[in-house]
């Protein structure tokens, strides 16, 4: 076989060191910050010039029959690709000076920017954790917030990574470039692949050791993957092999962690010992501070022990003085005793997929304890219907968020998506909304007719003036009536709403920049009792506006005036088309809302809802039109 002299590409060896980059965000990241600079940027290490060698003679090449242009079946002439996603960024060309930003805003912007860092249910990392990691190396200033974003919740995905990690908090932090362990305030871990399996010859990891290593902790999370699938039965989610061990505990105690946030998952113990060891773990230090719980797949599959497992709950429950969130996931224990002495001390309250929980339940405990909640979802309990609506404003005078998803999941045989209430809402119930909210989501509304929805909608119409503060407004619902009437219906109220709650005018625009200086030219001040330098004077400064580019104050003036004529116009329009609507000539606008979208529609309800866009190719145009040339 003849020599080969072509040169190795250097494809393979730029993308193992982007990935040697992200393994070792894990083990250490030292900079020396005396030779970072924000303008230097990293360059590439040059390479030993090759000897040069002797010319040869080419080979004679072999001259082959040219095919033809146009094959058959081919496009004649095919138009480019062109990409429409990537708008152009047009920018004063001046950076600002990021790097002279406090260590607490770079850290706060780089959190919001990158998390979550794990995708957990799908059980991978995102890319923001090699993003992170570049911006560590771009610069001294932004080393330590991008390692602290970071670290804040370490990515413990692969499996193996969490073994990097614990070896590298086990070597003095003194000799670090920073001090890792404290960053770390944040444990999800992943109960399946970190703490069941082992991670070859690393072996089985030990969240203890981990934990001991973590002086500043505070929230600790240890989930499942199938925790993300709603509507599993409980007879069909099966055990996991791992529980709470009291090594746990241990480690928690004598490091004397504080914790605000914990989950409880009846996935890994059963109802019955995860309720005692409840009331046992939370009369410690270390739960007593929590403010944030969340509860999982507590099942009442037996009725003569409910009223046990009930009180235990309760019990545990007013163990936490400083509780101010409580989430109950999939828990069909929940019922209205446990509702009516949960603590008053909740700002937020989840109830998801609760089989046992009537609106008359929720009714009793939002007049009891509703004053200080400030934000309430409801989502996929079968048995929920919105009568509790008609008292929301009396009882829920804080409430901030409400949210209510009525779409059903079932992954049984028998598929039970239906609600098992009658009806949603009767007419003589008219919703009452709190003045103070900010966001309303309300998810597949079913199961009334169309004059219970006008007194629906009419009651949010009617408020409007005072709900100052609302900034999002999402509705779907279905209306089985006939096709006409829902289009008519449709078409009233969604243009309605839209007017009475969208914003007026246009947020600034986030692309804009600041505009360069220019040149400040003498003016002349005319008089009016010369007309003949006044056409001179407007003749001129017709041509300074031409020349001045868009940015002079002249066109910014008559694109204003343009805009509001154009928002007359359109209010005009849309007035003339919504005169059948009831009492318009005394709606108020709210005009507020950056969201808008209300969906009023037929369709069977499924989790997904496609549209014309989702069977669109990514191409501009379609196929090309057929020349002929084929034959």
């Amino acid at each position: 076989m003849p020599k080969s002299y072509r040169e190795d590409s250097t494809d393979a060896s730029f993308d193992e060191a982007v990935e040697d980059d992200e393994a070792d965000a894990l083990v250490d990241v030292s900079i020396d910050a005396s030779n970072l600079d924000l303008e230097s940027m990293p360059t590439r290490s040059s390479k030993p010039k090759r000897p040069r060698r002797a010319a040869t003679t080419p080979k004679p090449r072999q001259t082959k029959r040219s095919k033809p242009s146009s094959q058959v079946g081919g496009v004649l002439h095919k138009r480019a690709k062109t990409d429409e996603d990537d708008p152009i960024f047009l920018c004063s060309g001046v950076i600002p000076p990021w790097q002279t930003l406090p260590y607490q805003i770079l850290l706060d912007i780089f959190l919001r920017a990158s998390h979550p860092l794990l995708d957990e249910s799908r059980s991978a990392r995102n890319d923001s954790v090699k993003w992170l990691v570049h911006i560590a190396l771009l610069c001294r200033s932004f080393h330590e917030p991008a390692l602290a974003a970071l670290y804040h919740c370490p990515p413990l995905l692969p499996a193996y990574k969490s073994h990097v990690l614990l070896s590298l908090l086990a070597r003095p932090q003194e000799s670090l470039s920073m001090n890792y362990s404290s960053k770390i305030k944040q444990l999800h871990v992943e109960v399946e692949p970190v703490l069941i399996y082992k991670s070859g010859p690393y072996g089985y990891f030990d969240i203890s050791q981990l934990i001991a290593k973590t002086p500043r902790l505070h929230t600790v999370r240890l989930y499942h993957k199938d925790d993300y699938t709603v509507g599993i039965p409980p007879w069909h989610i099966v055990q996991s092999k791992w529980t709470y061990p009291d090594s746990l505990f241990s480690a928690i105690e004598n490091r004397g962690v504080t914790l605000r946030s914990w989950d409880w998952n009846s996935r890994f113990l059963e109802t019955d010992e995860l309720i005692e060891m409840m009331v046992n773990m939370h009369s410690e230090r270390a739960f007593q501070g929590l403010k944030e719980l969340k509860l999982l797949h507590f099942d009442n599959s037996n009725d003569e022990t409910s009223a046990v497992k009930e009180a235990g709950l309760l019990e545990s429950l007013d163990m936490l003085p400083d509780l101010q969130r409580l989430d109950f996931i999939e828990s069909s224990l929940v019922s209205g005793e446990i509702l009516t002495n949960l603590p008053s001390t909740l700002h937020s309250l989840t109830l998801n997929n609760c089989d046992r929980l009537w609106s008359s339940d929720l009714t009793v405990y939002l007049s009891l304890h509703g004053t200080n909640l400030r934000e309430l979802s409801l989502s996929h309990n079968r048995h929920l219907s919105m009568s509790f609506i008609q008292n929301l404003a009396q009882c829920c005078e804080n409430l901030e968020v409400f949210k209510m998803d009525l779409s059903m999941h079932d992954a049984s045989s028998y598929h039970d998506v239906e609600p098992h209430f009658e009806d949603l809402l009767v007419q003589s119930e008219v919703p009452t909304w709190p003045v103070k909210l900010r966001e309303i989501e309300l998810t597949q509304l079913r199961k009334w007719d169309d004059a219970t929805a006008e007194v629906f909608f009419t009651s949010l119409v009617n408020v409007a003036p005072k709900l100052r503060d609302l900034r999002r407004l999402v509705i779907s619902a279905i209306l089985k009536v006939g096709w006409r009437d829902r289009a008519t219906f449709r078409e009233r109220w969604i243009g309605l709403l839209e007017k009475v709650f969208l914003r007026r005018s246009k947020p600034p625009d986030h692309n804009l920049r600041s505009l360069q200086k220019r040149s400040l030219k003498p003016t002349t001040l005319i008089t009016r009792n010369d007309p003949d330098e006044l056409d001179v004077g407007i003749e001129n400064s017709r041509k300074s506006t031409a020349d001045s580019g868009p940015s002079t104050f002249s066109k910014r003036q008559s694109t204003r005036l343009a805009h509001q004529k154009s928002i007359e116009t359109d209010d005009a329009a849309s007035g003339s088309s919504l005169v059948g609507t009831p009492h318009l000539e005394a709606v108020k606008m709210q005009g507020m809302c950056d969201v808008v979208n209300i969906r009023i529609d037929n369709q069977r309800p499924t989790e997904l809802q496609f549209n014309e866009n989702d069977f669109l190719d990514d191409e501009l145009s379609g196929d090309e039109d057929w020349a002929g040339d084929d034959f």
